[in-house]
């Protein structure tokens, strides 16, 4: 029998990056495609502007609308700022272009084993990504800037990378300051996380959406049977009104 050891996985801390399409399930077929590897360039674009390589990145894997990807973890930094760019990038773009593109980016750290496919780390990027209270706010800035010009990307820190990185170093273009913590409930996952919108208030943006959601579900008032305050005429009796004050 071989006795498994620590060293025998081979694990090492990464700085992982999930990115996808906003939306995409609602383009039509024949714009799939185009839109991710349109999304695929602008993303390379973004990781070469921090100093990253689209080529070198390990544990490449392949979503249905876009892609997740690791460096190591002294790139923490990096990996990061990314999400900076690639919102420039996508606004720039949907000043031309008919059909807006926009993103959703999380970032986290986590160790990874060198040859293994299976990666708890990538489970808990996509739990990000999934969490209702980001996907309230990318929905929120989808509704009031239709064409995406003001908002290109989104990113969703996990708690890992914001002690180890964020919070304590002040990453210059994810300060701190314009990050906002939210809860990340699901069947499989809870947490906390931080959200970022390049440019844009988050912690704004997440009050002014969250009241919208709970008014959806807030029952109806019922009205009381009795508006009148103290004091005012009491219901009429045989045809005459009497004072509550007679």
């Amino acid at each position: 029998m071989t006795t498994l050891t620590a060293s025998r996985y081979n694990a090492r801390t990464m700085a992982v990056l999930a990115v996808d399409i906003i939306g995409s399930s609602q383009a039509s077929d024949d714009l799939l495609d185009p839109m991710k590897t349109e999304m695929e360039s602008l993303l390379a674009q973004a990781l070469d502007t921090v100093g990253l390589s689209w080529d070198e990145a390990a544990h490449m894997r392949e979503t249905g609308d876009g892609s997740m990807l690791a460096y190591p973890d002294h790139q923490a930094g990096q990996v990061a700022e990314t999400v900076f760019y690639l919102d420039h990038l996508l606004r720039s773009r949907n000043r031309y272009h008919r059909v807006p593109m926009r993103a959703r980016v999380a970032v986290h750290l986590g160790p990874m084993a060198e040859h293994h496919r299976y990666h708890r780390t990538y489970i808990t990027l996509t739990r990000l990504l999934n969490a209702g209270p980001f996907g309230e706010v990318v929905r929120h800035w989808c509704e009031i800037d239709p064409l995406g010009e003001r908002f290109g990307a989104g990113l969703v820190i996990s708690k890992s990378l914001w002690q180890a990185v964020i919070e304590p170093f002040s990453v210059a273009l994810v300060p701190p300051a314009r990050c906002t913590r939210i809860e990340v409930v699901t069947p499989d996952f809870t947490g906390e996380a931080w959200i970022h919108l390049p440019g844009l208030d988050a912690e704004d943006t997440l009050a002014r959406s969250r009241p919208r959601s709970r008014a959806a579900i807030r029952p109806a008032a019922v009205e009381p049977a009795h508006s009148e305050p103290p004091g005012s005429a009491e219901p009429a009796r045989n045809g005459t009104r009497l004072s509550s004050s007679a």
